[in-house]
């Protein structure tokens, strides 16, 4: 028999390689490959995407991460590297560069993208449609807010919070609905609807009818309103935060368990069910299930409810487990090899059909970190811990350059073409990915 004084050490010393070996994987994933992946991605975007010479960030790179001829300066792009880079700056207090590279971007978004004679954010730097319909989007001044509420806690400054006021305040008096709640997207300043050319000018804009609310401009306003109740705690930020909440769980949730896509001013769906096959293809842009979007909301829905009351509440909980739930059933490849981009169900008690079959990398990338919170809530139902683990398999595999870095559009897959198409684009920033890796990498410590 061994004695006592031999067998406390050994205790100790299988205690800690129990823990070590706990420590290594996350979720059946080696922990140091989420770490590396996160530290490449981002090291990858910044400080390559700063534009030094005419400030912001460049927009587009070909597949090997040369800049491509052409650029565009959209907000929601500007915004999106902006946020990137303040996060960022939060991981690596160490690297100087993250914070400058904010820094460099707080600065064009207030100089460069503000609208300094008729308010709001500008869509783009030089938008000849901005000239002529005075237009704002309320998504893109959205991510503006998100992104400036961001910069604010690592950038605590006085006018940095004004400039998060302005926003909000913009978007109060510009956009929100005072009478059926919610905001509208499409804010045209000019009265020219009076004009034969107007619904063709504003349907280029590919967002629908002026008078019409979205799901996609709703998610991020709530995700906008999150942000910056933490760093604006004020009665009215508080109460926008809940009205988004209540009306992205209770109003845009169909009950079979995903999304609506548009709403009428008074919140009616959207909805071309009882049409026939061709007007329904032909109209899929504005009625469809965006699983990557469902996924996405349930995360949204989470954080703002932890954000709001201190913890998620017992009915916002089950509804975002509701949309993660179906889009297991319905949007996946087999065996978590990826999640589809579009389902449709054209009949009423049939099947959702896969419609368009890309892996786009934003919704790999939303799907991935919100199994891993799913777990957290849920740790005795597997399918969250078996969807983090086969999606980072699928991520690896079809989603990484491992020669040039970041990530491709879509899944290899589906779609070949990606190895070599545009790393980075207008609507590809490092957002989603490199806060899918930041998230996790922030829950495995």
């Amino acid at each position: 028999m061994l004695k006592l004084s031999l067998l406390i050490p050994l205790i100790f010393i299988f205690t800690n390689c129990n823990n070590s070996a706990k420590m290594e994987t996350y979720l059946g994933v080696n922990s140091k490959e989420i770490t590396q992946a996160r530290d490449e991605l981002l090291h990858t975007w910044y400080p390559k995407i700063l534009d030094t010479k005419d400030g912001g960030y460049v927009t587009n790179f070909e597949y090997d991460w040369q800049e491509s001829t052409d650029q565009t300066k959209m907000l929601v792009t500007q915004a999106r590297g902006l946020w990137t880079a303040a996060k960022a700056a939060q991981v690596y207090p160490e690297e100087p560069m993250f914070r400058q590279a904010a820094d460099h971007g707080y600065k064009f978004l207030i100089e460069k993208m503000w609208d300094h004679e008729r308010t709001g954010f500008k869509q783009y730097v030089d938008d000849p449609q901005n000239d002529e319909l005075h237009y704002k989007m309320t998504y893109g001044n959205a991510f503006a807010l998100y992104a400036l509420a961001e910069y604010a806690k690592i950038n605590q400054t006085q006018p940095v919070k004004e400039w998060v006021q302005k926003s909000f305040d913009w978007m109060e008096t510009h956009a929100h609905d005072p009478i059926h709640l919610g905001y509208f997207n499409l804010i045209i300043n000019k009265p020219s609807k009076a004009d034969p050319n107007y619904d063709e000018v504003t349907s280029q804009l590919g967002w629908g009818s002026t008078d019409w609310k979205d799901q996609n401009s709703s998610i991020h306003i709530m995700e906008a309103l999150t942000t910056t109740y933490q760093v604006l705690p004020t009665a009215q930020t508080k109460a926008r935060l809940e009205e988004m909440l209540l009306l992205v769980r209770d109003k845009m949730v169909n009950p079979a368990g995903h999304l609506h896509l548009f709403f009428t001013k008074d919140w009616q769906p959207i909805n071309h069910a009882d049409s026939n096959r061709t007007y329904i293809m032909e109209h899929l842009n504005f009625d469809h299930v965006s699983f990557g979007h469902d996924i996405e909301t349930a995360y949204l829905l989470i954080e703002a409810a932890e954000v709001l009351y201190g913890k998620v509440d017992d009915l916002t909980l089950p509804i975002a487990k509701k949309l993660v739930d179906h889009s297991v059933e319905h949007g996946f490849d087999e065996d978590y090899y990826g999640l589809f981009d579009r389902g449709y169900r054209f009949e009423k008690n049939g099947p959702i059909e896969i419609v368009r079959r890309d892996k786009v990398w934003w919704a790999q990338a939303e799907a991935w970190h919100t199994f891993s919170l799913m777990h957290e809530y849920f740790p005795e139902e597997t399918i969250y811990q078996q969807g983090f683990e086969k999606m980072w398999t699928y991520i690896q595999t079809e989603l990484m350059d491992k020669t040039h870095g970041g990530w491709y559009a879509a899944g290899l897959d589906e779609n070949p073409e990606s190895k070599t198409r545009r790393k980075a684009h207008q609507w590809k920033g490092a957002y989603h990915d490199g806060r899918a890796l930041i998230q996790v990498a922030n829950r495995m410590q």
